[in-house]
C-alpha cells in the first residue's frame, strides 16, 4: 500500500512515517507504545488509506477493539469502501463479533464482488460463527475468482473436515501446498492430522513463522491466560528436582533456549545462567524476547541450523514448547550431543503422543507433534543422554482441557558412545 509522503497525520516529528514507525516498535517488542502511537495518529487523520493502514497494524497487534473503533468512524462518516469494510469485519470477527463481522464482509462483497479477499474474509468469519455450508460456498467463490489462492484452497480444505469431508479436505489442502510450497499455513500438518499423509518430520520453517509472528502481539495474553500455560514454572520445578537427585544444582554456566518465543521460558531459567542465548524462527518473537531483558542475545533462525553454527559449547539447553513443532528429534538431539559439555543438561517439555506412532511420533488433534515415552528414551540413549526426568503433565489447556505433556530433564554423560544404528 502506497501512502502519499505529505500527508500531516502520517509523519511524525522525526519525519518518519508513522506506519514505518509501527514496524519499528513492533520490531522492537513494544506493543503497548506501538498501539498507543497508532491511535494517536489516528485521532489526527481523517485519511482512509491512511486509517486503514494503521487499523491492519492493530488488527495484527490484537487490538480488535481500537481497530473496530477507527474504522466505524470512518464507515458512519460514509468513507468506508470494499477495503474498509473487510478490515472492519476481520477486526469485529477478531473480536468476537461473529455475526456483526458477517454482515459488514456481505456489504464488502456486494461492493465488489470480485475481491478474493473480502470474500475469504467474509468464509472465515461465518467458519467462526459455525455456518460452515456458507462459509464454503464464499471459499468456491473466491475461487472461481483467483483459482491458485493458497488461501482460499486452505480454508475450504479446513471447512470439509469440519464436516468430516476428508477426500475434499485433503484435495484442498494438497491443492493450498501446490499453490504454496513454502506451506506457510502448515498444510502439511493438517493432511498428517487427518492421517491423509504421513506426518512431516517438522513444520516448515515459514509456517512457524508466519505463525508466530501474527501471534507474537498477543502470545503472552492468551497463553498464559486463556490457556493457562504454565510450562517455563513446570520445566523450571522438572530441573531443579533432577538437578537435586543428581547431587545438587550445577554451577550458572552457559545456556541456550531453543525456540524461546516472548521470553517466558528465559524469565524462569535467567537465574541459573551465566550468559543465556535465545533462538527463535520469528523476528517478533525473538524482538519481545530481548525487549525483556533475560538474554544476553537473541539470533534468528532456525533450530538446528543455527545450533549447527555455535562454536562454544553449553552448559544447559532449553527447549520450552518448541518440541512440539517437530517431528523427528534425531538432528537436535544429534547436535546438542556434540555441543552440551560432559555433564550438561538438555530440559524440554513436549506433547504425549496419544497413540504408538511407529515413527515415535504424531500430529495430533493439536495439530501439534506429540511424541512416545518411548521414543524419548531411545533419543537419549542413542545420544548419550542419561534420563534423569520424564514427567507426565499438563502444560496448556485448549477448550478448557488439559493437553496430556511430558516434562524432561536429560543430562549428557561422560564418554557416552553412540547407538549403533
Amino acid at each position: 500500500m502506497t501512502l502519499p509522503v505529505d500527508d500531516p497525520g502520517s509523519m511524525e516529528a522525526d519525519g518518519e512515517h508513522i506506519l514505518d514507525r509501527l514496524d519499528r516498535l513492533i520490531a522492537e517488542g513494544r506493543k503497548e507504545d506501538a498501539i498507543v502511537s497508532a491511535l494517536e495518529a489516528g485521532a489526527a487523520s481523517d485519511d482512509s488509506w491512511l486509517l486503514g493502514g494503521l487499523s491492519e497494524k492493530l488488527i495484527d497487534l490484537g487490538a480488535a477493539s481500537e481497530a473496530t473503533a477507527v474504522l466505524e468512524r470512518l464507515r458512519d462518516a460514509g468513507s468506508a469502501g470494499s477495503r474498509i469494510l473487510t478490515l472492519l469485519g476481520r477486526a469485529q470477527s477478531l473480536g468476537g463479533n461473529h455475526a456483526q463481522a458477517v454482515e459488514t464482509l456481505r456489504e464488502a462483497c456486494y461492493l465488489d464482488g470480485r475481491s478474493a479477499d473480502a470474500l475469504n474474509a467474509l468464509g472465515e468469519a461465518r467458519l467462526n460463527a459455525d455456518d460452515i455450508p456458507a462459509a464454503i460456498a464464499d471459499f468456491e467463490r473466491a475461487l472461481r475468482i483467483a483459482p491458485d489462492d493458497a488461501r482460499a484452497h486452505f480454508r475450504l480444505g479446513d471447512a470439509w473436515a469440519r464436516v468430516d469431508e476428508r477426500d475434499k479436505a485433503a484435495r484442498h489442502f494438497r491443492a493450498a501446498a501446490e499453490a504454496d510450497p513454502a506451506d506457510r499455513r502448515g498444510a502439511a500438518i493438517r493432511l498428517a492430522e487427518l492421517d491423509l499423509a504421513p506426518p512431516p518430520t517438522k513444520a516448515s520453517n515459514s509456517y512457524v513463522r508466519h505463525l508466530f509472528d501474527g501471534y507474537a502481539p498477543r502470545y503472552d495474553e492468551h497463553m498464559t491466560g486463556t490457556l493457562r500455560y504454565r510450562g517455563p514454572e513446570i520445566l523450571y520445578k522438572t530441573a531443579q528436582g533432577a538437578w537435586a537427585a543428581a547431587g545438587g544444582a550445577p554451577p550458572p554456566g552457559d545456556a541456550i533456549d531453543i525456540g524461546c518465543g516472548t521470553g517466558l521460558s528465559g524469565a524462569a531459567f535467567k537465574p541459573r545462567c551465566a550468559r543465556l542465548t535465545g533462538i527463535d524462527l520469528s523476528p517478533r518473537m525473538a524482538a519481545a524476547a530481548m525487549a525483556t531483558g533475560h538474554y544476553d542475545e537473541v539470533v534468528l533462525g532456525e533450530a538446528v541450523s543455527t545450533l549447527e553454527s555455535l562454536a562454544a559449547q553449553l552448559d544447559l539447553a532449553i527447549a520450552c514448547d518448541t518440541l512440539i513443532y517437530i517431528g523427528d528429534l534425531e538432528p537436535i538431539f544429534g547436535v546438542l550431543s556434540r555441543l552440551l559439555r560432559p555433564g550438561g543438561w538438555f530440559v524440554f517439555t513436549n506433547e504425549e503422543a496419544q497413540n504408538e506412532p511407529a515413527a515415535g511420533y504424531e500430529v495430533g488433534p493439536s495439530r501439534r507433534f506429540g511424541h512416545s515415552e518411548a521414543y524419548l528414551r531411545e533419543m537419549a540413549a542413542r545420544h548419550g543422554f542419561e534420563v534423569h526426568a520424564i514427567e507426565r503433565c499438563a502444560i496448556r489447556t485448549e477448550q478448557k482441557v488439559p493437553v496430556p505433556a511430558f516434562s524432561c530433564a536429560f543430562r549428557r554423560h561422560d564418554g557416552a558412545a553412540m547407538l549403533p544404528d
